[in-house]
């Protein structure tokens, strides 16, 4: 049997027996994938240093037939290094959380091209230290309207119309409200917040990336979007309890009443 070639961003890699690793990775071609990399312990392996987490590598593979085998390593050249993410300490808690919603990949999408491209753009810029919490913030976003369960930010979720101005995210809906649709104490919400979903629906996370934005209309944003993966998709979000509740991601009193 012939070896795959793929390419793919190393997430982790845990220690196997005999000087072999089991190497977790997102690939443009099959999403999340794991093999067995045998032999990488030693000194004196030509693959150790590509599949060392943070690290985008070319890989050959035998592919396993069967969904209960691992396919296995047969070489591995680096392409990239992402290293520098885990010298700053909330750049590698990002990178850790971006990781840590892949692993569950399953659960949410096909569509390993367009995620590998924005995992690797975002990995990028967080490497640089370039925006790196709005790279970390988008890409969890994009992600979710990825899901069989998006925000519903196409137009008005109660009029199913867009001819109105849109005012309003209602979190119970997940959805955005126009201001006809608005029930008896749901209230406009400040327009640059709005601003920020409507982009997400019409623009790409290259574009929404170098944009400018309100500080509290990101937090906000954050908040919404860890509750969406861990309440209604039900994900586990690894290190996110490190940066809840942090002085850099809290709102106070006074600024949330807008956003209620």
């Amino acid at each position: 049997m012939g070896a795959t070639k793929i390419n793919a961003v190393v997430m982790e890699s845990t220690d196997f027996d005999d000087y072999a690793k089991i190497v977790k990775v997102f690939s443009k071609q099959f999403g999340k994938t794991s093999f067995i990399a045998p032999g990488v312990n030693k000194s004196n392996s030509k693959n150790k240093y590509s599949i060392q987490t943070f690290t985008l590598s070319d890989f050959e593979i035998f592919k396993a037939r069967r969904e209960d085998k691992l396919s296995k390593l047969k070489t591995g050249v680096i392409k990239k290094e992402y290293f520098k993410i885990a010298q700053n300490y909330n750049n590698y808690v990002y990178g850790s959380i971006m990781f840590k919603v892949l692993d569950q990949i399953e659960q949410i999408s096909s569509n390993n091209y367009k995620i590998f491209k924005m995992l690797t753009f975002c990995l990028e810029n967080i490497n640089d230290n370039r925006n790196a919490f709005l790279n970390y913030l988008f890409f969890l976003v994009y992600l979710i309207q990825e899901t069989i369960q998006p925000f519903r930010i196409k137009g008005c979720v109660r009029c199913k119309k867009s001819t109105f101005p849109i005012v309003r995210f209602e979190y119970t809906e997940n959805g955005l409200l126009c201001a006809r649709c608005l029930w008896p104490g749901e209230k406009p919400q400040p327009e640059s917040f709005i601003k920020v979903f409507t982009n997400i629906n019409r623009k790409t996370i290259y574009f929404s990336v170098e944009q400018k934005y309100h500080y509290t209309d990101l937090i906000v944003l954050h908040n919404i979007v860890v509750d969406h993966f861990e309440n209604t998709l039900g994900f586990y979000m690894g290190p996110i309890n490190l940066l809840k509740d942090t002085v850099a991601l809290s709102v106070n009193e006074k600024e949330s009443e807008k956003y209620k």
